[in-house]
């Protein structure tokens, strides 16, 4: 069995998840099970509206071995930091052991690293896939973050709001949040919608990496606004896809960014990851 770790959490985004949700379908098609592992219930109905199986529910990394067995493959998808000693324990007690790391990275015990943005080998799940020469719909769409706990649309909904984005409404939202928002944005999507709006989107502006991949595929002309500082390595494989990325300080120079066109071809071509690295 291969077991595919997403971290979740309700001040975090599900980038983790699409991306273990995107090789859960790579290993599905190949016929070899897969079982997705999440932290909180939320993600379990955020698998199910990305057409994924019920993914089991574990309290953090270190209950990975209360469902895994001696032997299995597991794959870590996580931005918590974790103790060489247990990455050790998990390469010697599991058949392999795999890491995802953004933008790539050293392996720390003897686990394989896996590059999600690395040339050629994107995790992203096919459905976003749109074939060439096929138009994108006129729709404008803010996807912001699945999470934000600091309210940061607050201060910046009035501005974006003017550009005529419709809103996806983040899986972890908070329920009240809602009302303040539907007085800025015009049109509000629920988070089940996600999917449908990055394959149907124009322009996709967003916070999240992995949503800039997506939609970077899809074919979308796609806006990230960087919160933090990423990955020189995440940021060329986003700017090799067409992505324009700005720094979220400078969100009020979105406007003029827009009114001067796409600034690169977009890139829809490249292949996606090679599931059989983890099967074979």
């Amino acid at each position: 069995m291969i077991y595919l770790y997403a971290y979740t959490n309700h001040r975090a985004d599900l980038d983790a998840l699409r991306r273990m949700g995107a090789l859960w379908k790579m290993l599905d098609e190949r016929g070899i099970a897969a079982e997705l592992l999440v932290n909180d219930y939320r993600a379990q109905l955020a698998g199910r509206e990305l057409g994924l199986p019920l993914a089991t529910t574990i309290e953090t990394i270190y209950d990975i071995d209360a469902v895994a067995s001696y032997g299995d493959r597991v794959v870590i998808d996580t931005p918590e930091a974790i103790p060489e000693s247990l990455l050790k324990y998990y390469r010697e007690h599991f058949g392999e052991l795999f890491r995802i790391v953004p933008g790539g990275g050293e392996s720390l015990a003897g686990e394989r690293v896996i590059d999600p943005f690395g040339p050629g080998s994107l995790l992203v799940d096919s459905r976003y896939r749109r074939p060439k020469g096929e138009s994108c719909r006129e729709r404008r769409v803010l996807i912001f973050r699945d999470s934000d706990p600091e309210k940061e649309l607050l201060k910046l909904g009035p501005l974006l709001a003017e550009l005529g984005l419709e809103l996806y409404w983040g899986a972890y939202f908070y329920v009240k949040y809602e009302e303040t928002l539907a007085e800025i944005f015009g049109t509000i999507h629920e988070s089940e919608e996600y999917a449908a709006l990055v394959e149907e989107a124009g322009l996709v502006v967003t916070a999240m990496p992995q949503t800039a991949l997506e939609a970077a595929v899809s074919g979308a002309r796609t806006i990230y606004l960087r919160r933090d500082a990423a990955t020189e390595e995440v940021d060329a494989a986003l700017r090799r896809l067409g992505v324009e990325i700005l720094p979220i300080d400078e969100a009020e120079r979105l406007k003029t960014i827009l009114s001067e066109g796409p600034g690169k071809e977009l890139r829809i071509d490249e292949e996606s990851f090679d599931a059989g690295i983890i099967s074979e």
